[in-house]
């Protein structure tokens, strides 16, 4: 599916707080599967990730920045982006 669709699907699904859901991209395809993964899948995704937390489905601008951020999230395992949430000279910044 493309990028829109899975948006689409997962807004539709809109899982509860704390239900886990994993999302893969193969190219520029994504697939996503309740739970820890999609079990048929004979090779490696190109990126994948596993989300437990909060759909904010009853707000358009809010699910918007949410997808987008969620799409980083798994872009980032290519190597295309660097989501680092604190100074990489100092990796202990959540300590202060």
């Amino acid at each position: 599916m493309t990028r829109e669709e899975l948006s689409d699907a997962l807004r539709a699904l809109a899982l509860d707080e704390g239900e886990s859901l994993y999302i893969e991209r193969r190219g520029e395809e994504y697939a996503w599967s309740e739970g820890n993964g999609l079990e048929s899948a004979a090779t490696l995704p190109d990126a994948w990730m596993s989300y437990t937390g909060k759909w904010p489905v009853t707000d358009d601008e809010a699910w918007r920045a949410f997808f987008a951020d969620l799409i980083a999230e798994v872009e980032s395992m290519t190597g295309d982006a660097d989501r680092c949430r604190w100074p990489l000279d100092d990796p202990w910044s959540h300590h202060h």
